[in-house]
């Protein structure tokens, strides 16, 4: 039984993240780095994880 060398190909790949994952972790960066100059690294660590779970609640 011949098997399709295409099929084992692209079942071996991984997925590539949606767009939206970009979307979302950009933004999270983005604020990361606005609060990072105001507050401090905590508060931007903060600001950017509150900021991934947001958008990606939102886009969900």
């Amino acid at each position: 039984m011949a098997t399709n060398t295409n099929e084992n190909t692209t079942a071996n790949r991984p997925e590539p993240l949606p767009q939206r994952w970009a979307i979302i972790l950009i933004g999270g960066f983005v604020a990361g780095v606005a609060v990072f100059t105001l507050g401090g690294m905590l508060a931007a660590l903060g600001a950017a994880g509150l900021t991934v779970m947001g958008l990606h609640q939102l886009m969900a």
